[in-house]
């Protein structure tokens, strides 16, 4: 009897240390530079730092230039530097690389540490266009008869890469049934990132106003942006670049030429539901040194809860050379609803 309960005993200590060295042997391995070895499950590589779960304390994160060799025991999501995604199960190879076991179509590789930008990166959110639709305006009727309506938009889709955006705005006043004001000002606009800070960007300003006796002006050109924040609740955006503006006149002649063109974009929370956000651009003109156009849109926004906030905006549009019985500066103050999506 005593013998076979020892008999038991080994047999369920054998199969213990084979559970226990099978567990270490399908457990992914980490080797740094000055030597150390670690084992757990590797999570993820992203920006620069390693993850790796070792089921004993939290996660270690680890600097991946001080990984020397790595290699896991169930296939993982490689992504390099040239674009590529190669998925296998990767074990150590000589140097600071790793081999990557074949795949469906492709056979067996070998990949450099420092040509690997991230390991199972979580799956990136389609891009979500976001912006705002906004209505303001005001009639009264009796002694005096006025009317004023304004309509704006802006809508901004950003990726990783790149950021799009779309701007409107139409204004219409009446004094007596007369037409006092009317004009129609459009952007589009698309950056390309070259980091995080650095882009490039292509410009279309449109607008079109029959009391400056244009009926439609229209300035394209390209420059580069630096983000110098770029968050929810600040931002701020410097550009510079040039631009080639064609302008149809109703009256005066029809004329175009070349402007550099600067520009700011500042957003900056002032209070938990108080917002201040301005525009800024600037068109020197290259062609005739002194003229230039600019236009400065500066609003604060309210929020008043679910998506909804009052908007306060001042519009200054400037021309130094406007043409004959025209003033340089033009203002607009604009109070309305606006709905964010």
């Amino acid at each position: 009897m005593e013998k076979k309960c020892a008999s038991f005993w080994s047999i369920g200590l054998a199969l213990l240390l084979v559970f226990i060295a099978s567990s270490q042997a399908l457990a992914d391995e980490v080797i740094l530079t000055n030597g150390d070895r670690l084992t757990g499950k590797i999570v993820e590589i992203r920006d620069g730092v390693l993850t790796l779960e070792t089921g004993y304390s939290e996660p270690v994160k680890l600097k991946f230039e001080a990984v020397q060799q790595m290699s896991s025991s169930e296939p993982v999501e490689l992504h390099l530097t040239g674009g590529e995604i190669i998925k296998g199960i990767i074990s150590a190879n000589a140097g600071r690389q790793v081999a990557v076991e074949a795949g469906p179509g492709r056979e067996a590789l070998v990949v450099g540490l420092d040509s690997i930008t991230a390991l199972n990166p979580p799956p990136k959110k389609p891009a979500a266009w976001k912006g705002n639709i906004t209505l303001g305006g005001n009639w009264q009727d009796g002694n005096t008869e006025t009317m004023n309506i304004s309509a704006g938009a802006l809508a901004v889709r950003r990726t990783e890469n790149d950021r799009f955006l779309i701007n409107f705005l139409y204004n219409k006043a009446e004094d007596d049934g007369r037409r006092t004001a009317e004009n129609t000002y459009g952007q589009l606009k698309y950056d390309y990132f070259l980091s995080s800070k650095w882009y490039l960007y292509l410009n279309v300003d449109m607008l079109s106003d029959d009391f400056k006796d244009i009926n439609f002006r229209t300035s394209v050109g390209p420059g580069v942006g630096y983000q110098v924040w770029e968050e929810e609740d600040r931002s701020l955006g410097l550009e510079a670049g040039v631009s080639y503006t064609s302008e149809d006149r109703d009256l005066g002649e029809d004329t175009d030429w070349l402007s550099a063109r600067m520009g700011v974009n500042f957003l900056y929370r002032l209070f938990d539901r108080v917002l201040f956000t301005d525009q800024f651009v600037i068109y020197p003109n290259l062609d005739d040194t002194g003229e230039y156009t600019l236009r400065n849109e500066a609003a604060l926004v309210t929020d008043i809860g679910a998506s909804w906030a009052f908007r306060l905006s001042n519009i200054w549009e400037r021309n130094s050379n406007p043409g004959p019985e025209l003033d340089k500066d033009d203002f607009t103050w604009i109070l309305g609803l606006q709905y964010s999506f």
